[in-house]
């Protein structure tokens, strides 16, 4: 049907009928924007509600690990510290170096060999933020020790020493020598240290493992019983006692020199006092 050939009021019934499917479209867009509108209120609600939840659950969990340390719950401190990282792994960058300490330090059972998987990936992950974390390159070292890399842990204790002047570096640096029959070269170098004016603000810091004991000692001390090791492998096994003696009288409380003092008495039976 041509336009031009339509009467006025065919006309008005296809405008009107136009107007109404229009007016039918326009409604059904006001009901869907306002459907979108109270979806999108909802998700603000939900989100707004989840935002308050998870940050209450942060609070519960920081609350939780603080409290455990405290009581010096341990298992329950590295579980509350693994879900803050789950939830926030940007947020808590220094849980890293807890975790790493905690797995290695607490980590396994006394009587079994040390896992040093899970150590590593906290090592690694925090590392990984910063890649100058001194504690965690500490770890690093320790966990290259446990894992018998000899020639890697001496090289990170060495550097660690260079950069800081932290005889706990020397120490382990020295410790390792000897355990690898270095013992010539490591003993000059312990003489030299006992020979320093030290001050006693600088410490050593041991680690013992299966006792899950640290100590934090001087350093004249805990190098005297690197020169009782030294004497150990000479077979001098009075004078080595008697280091062993100078160590504990410079330190009363020092555990692993009086442990090795009573390990080597009951070795000889007597014969060394």
């Amino acid at each position: 049907m041509l336009f031009g050939c339509v009467s006025k009021k065919q006309l008005d019934n296809v405008v009107r009928a136009e107007r109404i499917v229009q007016d039918e479209k326009w409604v059904k867009l006001e009901d869907r924007m306002k459907q979108q509108q109270l979806e999108i209120g909802i998700l603000k609600d939900s989100l707004r509600m989840k935002e308050q939840w998870k940050s209450q659950y942060i609070s519960h969990l920081t609350d939780g690990y603080e409290k455990a340390v405290l009581l010096r719950e341990m298992k329950t401190a590295t579980f509350c510290l693994q879900l803050l990282i789950t939830e926030e792994p940007t947020a808590f960058p220094w849980a890293y170096d807890s975790l790493a300490f905690y797995h290695y330090f607490y980590g396994n059972p006394l009587d079994l060999a040390r896992s040093t998987s899970v150590v590593n990936y906290m090592i690694d992950k925090g590392l990984s933020i910063n890649k100058n974390n001194q504690f965690l390159r500490e770890m690093k070292a320790r966990i290259l020790l446990i894992e018998q890399n000899d020639t890697g842990a001496i090289d990170a204790f060495r550097q660690l020493f260079k950069e800081t002047g932290d005889y706990t570096y020397r120490w382990y640096e020295l410790y390792i020598e000897i355990a690898r029959g270095n013992s010539k070269s490591a003993e000059a170098a312990i003489q030299q240290v006992l020979k320093d004016d030290i001050p006693v603000t600088k410490k050593v810091r041991l680690h013992h493992l299966q006792e899950q004991i640290q100590e934090n000692l001087t350093v004249k001390p805990s190098f005297l019983y690197l020169k009782a090791l030294v004497q150990q492998v000479k077979q001098q096994y009075q004078p080595m006692a008697n280091t062993l003696k100078e160590a504990l009288k410079a330190d009363p409380n020092f555990y692993l020199a009086a442990k090795t003092l009573q390990e080597l008495r009951q070795a000889s039976q007597g014969a060394i006092r």
